[in-house]
């Protein structure tokens, strides 16, 4: 499928020859499994292979163009405006929250592959975890894990009897500052304690109607000591909202981050007037007592994105949904009613709203239990990551696959990108940090 160009150069005089020069064939690389030239996006894919050392930018044909390494073990990355690239690490510590996910510690590596920033934060109170999100003034967003103890769980409402190791872990989101090599400002936080809400004790704090889909309700979950378990971070820039995606309640979240940290720990304040209540949540009324395992939509979800009402999308939200079969993994594209200034419909009382994705891809082939994403992309066309799968997929919105990267094929007889990683990203050939890096192709 490969275009070839032919050039012919004829000379006016008879007796000389004709020359022919004809441009060379692109070499597509071994792992490249499927390769539609008319019909891919034509970008660069960001990989950060799962818990490896190297980050790698490469063409749709398979080539790296460039590596970011440290010593650090990645989870996951994103290439900044200046070539850069921000990656979420495990620290390898084990300071007590024992959950899938622990990072521990955040570093930048430029474009020359020094480590010019680390921050680490892991503790047996508070640990990094999961996803980050880059802010245009610089700044980023984190995830952290706040362990509660029994008492203060208890006294706000906690079911005694699902309380796992004298302990409960809950769901923060920090914005850092980088300072120096090693330091960081945290700016703006919120947490999940301060807007919580149970109908277990009527003598315990939070005690109110936990259909409330403005709130958690602190006994809706009892898997393990982690009852949100956010994965995912996305932050909206034109709303300045922040989407939380949590695995163990089945929905993705969305909240304001246009308050100060004192009115993000209330109901009341910011751009939307409420605090840092729940602007809006999909994908399983049951986490807030409004709907039936018949209303649920997903299941064990990861990486939830913006996508935005433009010619690049039919809905609003795309995520996903790991475990919609057990046999195959699904990804779910939501028409949520938002305004242009960040307006939503109430919450739902009863099942969710809307009631089910307006566009859907599902294969057995990207089937993955745990971590994998999906991008939407200035094509139109969407980028799937399958973790379990080690594969990287690109589909139309016909779920034809134009593209595939095969993780688990060697190149030119090394296997140097070994894993589809947590998540890939595209980064379009004429943002900032790809221009940064100076790449000839």
């Amino acid at each position: 499928m490969l275009l070839i160009l032919t050039s012919l150069i004829i000379s006016c005089n008879d007796d000389e020859a004709i020359e022919i020069i004809t441009d060379p064939v692109p070499t597509i690389q071994s792992n490249i499994t499927v390769y539609d030239v008319n019909n891919l996006t034509d970008d660069y894919v960001f990989i950060s292979p799962f818990r490896e050392n190297t980050s790698f930018l490469i063409d749709r044909l398979g080539n790296i163009l460039h590596r970011w390494t440290s010593s650090e073990s990645v989870f996951m990355a994103y290439l900044r405006e200046d070539g850069s690239a921000v990656r979420a690490i495990n620290t390898g510590v084990d300071n007590g929250i024992n959950l899938g996910g622990n990072t521990g510690a955040i570093e930048i590596i430029d474009k020359e592959n020094n480590q010019i920033w680390k921050w680490t934060l892991d503790t047996p109170t508070d640990v990094l975890h999961h996803d980050i999100a880059l802010l245009p003034n610089g700044n980023i967003l984190a995830s952290v894990w706040t362990v509660k103890d029994r008492i203060e769980a208890i006294e706000n409402g906690r079911d005694p009897s699902t309380i796992i190791d004298d302990k409960l872990v809950i769901d923060r989101i920090i914005e850092i500052q980088p300072i120096g090599t090693n330091q960081a400002n945290i700016v703006w936080e919120w947490s999940v304690w301060d807007h919580l809400v149970q109908d277990f004790d009527a003598s315990k704090l939070n005690f109110g109607d936990a259909s409330n889909g403005q709130l958690f309700d602190i006994n809706q979950s009892t898997e393990g000591i982690n009852f949100t378990h956010g994965n995912g971070l996305d932050y909206i820039p034109s709303l300045d909202q922040i989407i939380l995606n949590s695995r163990v309640l089945n929905e993705f979240i969305i909240i304001d981050h246009n308050t100060s940290t004192t009115q993000a720990a209330t109901s009341t304040g910011g751009r939307y007037n409420r605090g840092g209540d729940i602007l809006y949540r999909w994908g399983n009324p049951a986490s807030y007592n409004s709907g039936t395992i018949n209303d649920q939509q997903l299941h064990d979800q990861h990486d939830a994105t913006f996508v935005g009402n433009n010619n690049f999308s039919r809905g609003t939200f795309l995520v996903f949904d790991n475990q919609d079969s057990s046999t195959f993994s699904t990804i779910k594209e939501i028409n949520i009613n938002v305004t242009a200034d960040g307006f939503y419909d109430n919450i739902p009382t009863s099942g969710n709203n809307p009631t089910a994705p307006i566009w859907t891809y599902s294969s057995p082939e990207i089937l993955s239990p745990r971590t994998s994403g999906a991008q939407r992309l200035d094509s139109g066309n969407t980028l799937i990551t399958s973790t379990s799968s080690n594969i990287i997929r690109e589909v139309n919105y016909n779920n034809e696959v134009v593209w595939e990267l095969d993780a688990s094929i060697e190149v030119n007889g090394e296997l140097e990108i070994n894993s589809s990683g947590f998540k890939s990203r595209s980064y379009s050939k004429i943002y900032d940090g790809v221009i940064a890096l100076d790449i000839m192709e």
